[in-house]
């Protein structure tokens, strides 16, 4: 038998059970016995779609209403993940100091011709800088700049990346990597950050951070701030560290602020001559804050003073001099 006899007598076959079950239906009717209503209706329609293979439209599945999700490239999900990062004000991108990059420095290099380490001695520009083999014990008072969308996505010294959204610093001297605590002396304000860049080549500054160590020492509005810079031996040097004496928080004194360089350092040598007198040993130093544009204060700082005893006798020669009680900062 063919392909074509067996669909011919499946078709009768189909229509014979049509007629049979019109057949029961009708008695159903006849004996009294009483059908749903649309029951008849839903059989002849079944029973046509059967014999002429289309399906009905209630047989058909409804489609689903649910949404298809789009699948998120990484750049797309850290965008919904991640706040938009607001630009720079006016003010912060006046602010912002020149940082030169790996072109700038000659880091020179081997026989073979490989580049020295970053912890090698280097020059910029013909000066000649020696890199500390150890940073333990390490504290520097000076002033501290910040670099940011000027040198955003070039090469720090080491070979990373820059991203002026993260802390992180660049010494002229420190071995690289090192971690130092950055204290704000204009308003307390204090940052753990890593050294991974070299710089700033200014003879007054000390230190050059990242944009966002800037905002969060207060002065990415300001070109500059004076600072303490301390090497975290505890985070360096572990090992070290334990075997070392905790020091005491370091405290410093800020004796007076003028507009005039000039009055600052004659004050500077007035307290001076004040602390020598009295025998007392103390650093006294000049530093700069600028807080507003093209205005700058010299502050007199006095520090720092190991002793809340020999605080007390600074102080107090201060008054004696005639001169408000200090401001005091606790660098750590």
């Amino acid at each position: 038998m063919n392909q074509s006899d067996g669909a011919l007598r499946s078709g009768w076959g189909l229509r014979c059970l049509f007629l049979f079950t019109l057949g029961a239906l009708a008695s159903c009717q006849s004996d009294g016995r009483k059908m749903a209503p649309g029951m008849f209706e839903n059989v002849l329609s079944a029973m046509d779609s059967v014999l002429t293979g289309t399906p009905r439209a209630e047989d058909t599945p409804p489609e689903s209403k649910t949404e298809i999700a789009v699948p998120m490239t990484p750049q797309a999900s850290a965008a919904v993940d991640q706040p938009p990062v607001a630009p720079l004000s006016d003010a912060e991108l006046d602010a912002e100091s020149k940082h030169l990059g790996g072109d700038d420095l000659n880091f020179g290099s081997t026989d073979e011709g490989i580049r020295r380490p970053w912890n090698s001695p280097y020059e910029v520009f013909g000066d000649r800088y020696e890199v500390k083999k150890s940073s333990l014990g390490y504290v520097e008072v000076g002033i501290a700049s910040w670099y940011g969308q000027k040198f955003q996505g070039r090469k720090t010294s080491n070979g990373e990346i820059f991203d002026m959204y993260l802390a992180s610093a660049a010494h002229k001297s420190l071995p690289i990597p090192t971690m130092v605590r950055v204290t704000n002396l204009d308003n307390g304000r204090k940052i753990e950050v890593r050294v991974n860049d070299r710089g700033p080549f200014h003879d007054d500054r000390i230190i050059d951070l990242s944009f966002a160590a800037a905002k969060a020492l207060g002065f990415s509005t300001q070109g500059t701030a004076p600072v303490v810079v301390e090497a975290l031996d505890a985070i360096n040097y572990p090992e070290k560290a334990l075997k070392q004496k905790q020091a005491g928080p370091k405290i410093y004194l800020q004796a007076g602020a003028f507009q005039s360089k000039v009055s600052a350092r004659n004050l500077k040598r007035d307290i001076e001559a004040n602390l020598m007198l009295q025998r007392l040993k103390a650093v006294v130093r000049v530093l700069e804050s600028e807080f507003e544009k093209d205005s700058t204060l010299h502050k007199v700082w006095i520090g720092p003073i190991q002793t809340s005893k020999n605080e007390a006798a600074v102080t107090r020669i201060l008054v004696q001099m005639g001169l408000a009680k200090p401001v005091k900062v606790v660098a750590n």
